[in-house]
């Protein structure tokens, strides 16, 4: 049963992680309310069962053309910038104040992905000045998230590229493949510190390429009408799991 869960939550979360582009914090969530893992242990076994996810989304998607390069590599420089910022903050962290910054990075996504989800709702065009800044400054976010605290970061990237008028599904894709560059150099990064509960993480890494691999397949069978409203419904339900997460700590 304990192998079976741990591959139905990767299975589940390697779905939503490549098909909306964000939810890897779902992973780290996971680990430390239903497996009871430290913090750090969780976000270092997360960054790793994210990856094989990226690869094989990013594979797929590469074969469908629905990654948006020219934005992409544009972004990708300031989430590495962002990587490698947020690594250099580790060494000044103790656990209590790691906890925390986890804590206000899950709350903050979380409010993101809502405020992202009202705006798109609503149809409100993003002034021109929310254009030419915001979508950097959510990219190196999304490093920091990263290099700090073992999230991929895809909530802000997707936020960011939305606000850039690319489609839900471009953006999606190509934060997968913005992040499997940032989450290579933040294992990199780590790898020398970085503790690993790999009797988890096989097994859920199992599950994550499965979900991954269905993902760009079940978006491409649907309509772009059907996939915006899983969109709009998914990503309320994963900014109220985030926050959740985010606050159980404190309750």
């Amino acid at each position: 049963m304990h192998i079976g869960l741990l591959i139905l939550y990767g299975f589940l979360i390697g779905f939503i992680l490549i098909f909306l582009g964000m939810g890897a914090a779902l992973y780290i969530g996971c680990l430390i309310t239903f497996f009871h893992l430290s913090a750090k242990t969780a976000a270092a076994s997360a960054l790793v069962v994210t990856l094989p996810a990226l690869i094989v989304g990013t594979l797929i998607n590469h074969r469908t053309h629905t990654i948006a390069y020219h934005h992409g590599n544009f972004l990708l420089k300031w989430a590495i910038l962002g990587t490698v910022g947020g690594s250099l903050i580790i060494p000044f962290t103790n656990h209590s104040v790691y906890q925390l910054i986890i804590s206000i990075i899950l709350i903050v996504l979380a409010s993101t992905i809502l405020w992202n989800s009202i705006l798109h709702s609503r149809k409100k065009n993003s002034s021109r000045l929310t254009k030419k800044y915001f979508p950097s400054f959510a990219s190196t976010i999304s490093g920091i998230m990263t290099g700090l605290a073992g999230m991929s970061g895809g909530g802000p990237l997707v936020a960011g590229m939305l606000l850039l008028d690319v489609p839900v599904t471009q953006a999606a894709a190509t934060s997968s493949y913005i992040r499997i560059w940032t989450t290579l150099l933040g294992i990199g990064l780590h790898w020398h510190t970085m503790t690993i509960a790999w009797h988890l993480v096989v097994f859920m890494a199992f599950g994550t390429v499965l979900g991954a691999a269905c993902a760009p397949l079940m978006m491409h069978l649907i309509s772009q009408r059907n996939r915006d409203s899983i969109s709009r419904v998914m990503k309320p339900l994963i900014a109220i799991i985030l926050l959740y997460m985010g606050i159980k700590p404190f309750i």
